[in-house]
């Protein structure tokens, strides 16, 4: 019981010379392949409200139409998507009507069956199965006819959209493969074959047996079904590549007075590397690690609210899980005010130790103070990260295993955007996002998926955000030869596809000049054509610490974009006055950055000058 590409594809798509490779249904395509290939497993999916609803008005909705079912969903919403695991089931019958897609294009203007009642009666007693039904030998006409593509308007009251036609086949596919009995229950058919056209419309007649045409409510509340695709994590000697030292030395800087966000696994605030030191120089008790939260927590949160709903309040904390709820319940908007004080983790609550290393290295490539001179430090060298005094922000995306999603990202981008939005004065002036997301192809406009619309939210809010260009510059591929190994272009991962955001790739820790770009580093142009990377930084055996009072030595583009971040926090402790203005410190990062002599889409502008940055402005 699964569909690979090649037997779905045709579906979504069409086939031969009217194959099209966009479509008008909200679900994207890589939803319906991901369905396909297992019709009976839910799908982590995010869901994107219509203009001018909310998140919360969808959340509500969703949760209205499948009740008893949050905590299977992990239903949690944040200012710009709903986060569910849906079955295909679920996400056809109770979800997409809410869609202006299915209320607008799939049945409009559809002569109905002249048994039905007076029109006062018809549309509250007319569903998608009896439509389907009654307009059988039409759609099946229509699968037949290579003309009968999505795309097609009816021109005359008999004809059927194209959308519907298109719909009916493709959830018939999926649906089908779902109802079929197991190869070892059907003695007669054991052997795999495809469905009849008479079997898909019948298979998606029953399915939406009892669903009202049109949905209950004033109008559409979603606008766009995606996956909510999985994220993975993407120094000593380093800190002169970018002449870090000459530019810390010669202007005596000092950040202090800055705080970076660091969205990763976790940064281990035990670490002797993120020690406050006192004015005499030695490490104190106090961690430079200001807060620390946890985003992966946030979809129980919901699940946990809604069980405490029907409890006797007896807390606070009970009162803020009270109001969780009732927002959801009445689909009010998110407040991360509630929110954050269920996702904060303090020392004695899970905060140490930290088992995955990821976030503590790419911490410690920014701001590790770590000096051999230091009690019981055995070490042959002081490890000093770009900004040895910032203040940082632990804003966890990845569980201990290093596994994360779109949906904890975009929440910690929110949350930065809540948190300067309510203070007089800027509290995070950075992000570095040292994580990857692929980017697909047929279901987003590249750099414009919900990660890189929510980073580009936060630059127009005055955050500069610094992300990893990817590892995917090396590849192997199928030759008639045989496997071979070679280089990728084209390969920048999300959300180094979003325009403003710098992006990062790798070069040599020492020689980028003899070594050129890392051949993992990934490669632009992106998909549409646009210049990326913007700059590259050393991401080659970087040594910084790992948890447990460690140091080790990683490579990755993950390991170059702190170097950018703390290019970018040592520009604004020289230039204050550019705090809030992220395209200016991207252009003078770009326009200074040394040039490497290799091709544009693979070095970007070249290796960040922290110094030539600095006397520019």
């Amino acid at each position: 019981m699964r569909l690979d590409f090649e037997s779905l594809a045709p579906w979504i798509f069409g086939t031969d010379q009217l194959r099209r490779y966009t479509q008008d249904s909200p679900v994207m395509p890589d939803v319906w392949l991901k369905f396909g290939k297992a019709p009976s497993r839910p799908v982590d999916l995010l869901l994107e409200p219509y203009a001018g609803a909310t998140t919360a008005e969808l959340a509500a909705a969703v949760d209205a139409r499948l009740p008893d079912a949050r905590a299977r969903m992990r239903l949690a919403y944040n200012q710009s998507h709903v986060a569910v695991e849906l079955t295909f089931v679920q996400m056809l019958r109770c979800v997409l009507p809410l869609s202006s897609w299915w209320q607008n294009d799939v049945w409009p203007d559809i002569p109905l069956p002249t048994s039905l009642p007076p029109s006062a009666e018809r549309e509250r007693v007319l569903t998608a199965g009896a439509l389907i039904r009654e307009r059988r030998e039409d759609i099946i006409a229509g699968l037949r006819a290579p003309m009968r593509e999505q795309g097609r308007r009816p021109l005359r009251p008999a004809e059927l959209p194209g959308a519907l036609v298109w719909f009916v086949g493709l959830a018939g596919r999926i649906q089908w493969e779902l109802t079929r009995p197991p190869a070892d229950e059907r003695p007669e058919d054991k052997s795999p074959r495809d469905p009849t056209y008479d079997e898909l419309v019948d298979a998606v007649a029953e399915l939406l047996g009892d669903v009202p045409l049109l949905s209950a409510g004033d109008g559409p509340l979603l606008w766009a079904i995606n996956r909510n695709r999985p994220a993975r994590p993407a120094l000593w000697r380093s800190r002169n590549t970018v002449k870090a030292d000459a530019a810390t030395l010669l202007f005596d800087l000092h950040c202090a007075d800055l705080c970076w966000a660091i969205i990763d696994s976790g940064i281990d605030a035990d670490h002797p590397a993120f020690k406050l030191r006192r004015p005499d120089g030695t490490p104190s008790t106090t961690s430079r690690i200001r807060k620390a939260y946890d985003f992966t927590r946030l979809r129980d949160l919901f699940a946990v609210a809604d069980r405490a709903a029907s409890d006797e309040l007896e807390s606070a904390a009970d009162r803020d899980l009270r109001e969780i709820e009732q927002r959801l319940s009445s689909g009010r908007t998110i407040d991360w005010a509630p929110l954050v004080k269920h996702l904060e983790v303090a020392p004695g609550d899970g905060y140490y130790p930290l088992e995955h290393e990821h976030g503590t290295h790419v911490a410690g490539i920014l701001a590790a103070d770590w000096r051999k001179t230091d009690d019981d430090a055995q070490l042959s060298h002081d490890v000093l990260g770009v900004c040895p005094d910032i203040w940082l922000y632990d804003l966890r995306v990845f569980d201990a295993d290093g596994v994360g999603d779109e949906f904890a990202i975009l929440a910690a981008l929110q949350f930065i955007r809540w948190t300067n939005a309510n203070s007089p004065v800027p509290v995070i002036h950075g992000a570095n996002l040292s994580l990857s997301l692929d980017h697909a192809v047929g279901a987003f406009a590249c750099g414009r998926t919900p990660i890189c619309d929510e980073c580009e939210r936060l630059l127009g809010a005055g955050t500069i955000v610094v992300v990893s260009a990817g590892n995917e510059g090396r590849a192997f591929f199928s030759m008639d030869s045989g496997p071979t190994e070679g280089y990728r272009q084209i390969s920048i991962t999300d959300p180094g596809n979003a325009s403003g955001v710098i992006t990062v790739g790798a070069t040599h820790r020492q020689q980028p000049h003899t070594y050129g770009v890392s051949y993992f580093s990934s490669r632009g142009p992106t998909g549409d054509g646009r210049v990326k990377p913007d700059l590259v930084a050393p991401g080659e055996k970087i040594t910084a610490p790992v948890p447990g009072a460690g140091l080790k030595s990683l490579d990755g583009t993950s390991q170059a974009a702190p170097h950018v971040s703390g290019a970018a926090a040592l520009i604004l402790a020289r230039h204050p006055e550019l705090i809030g203005q992220p395209a200016a410190i991207k252009r003078v990062l770009c326009e200074t950055a040394t040039d490497l002599g290799r091709d544009r889409y693979f070095q970007g502008t070249g290796v960040v000058d922290v110094l030539r940055a600095i006397q520019s402005i």
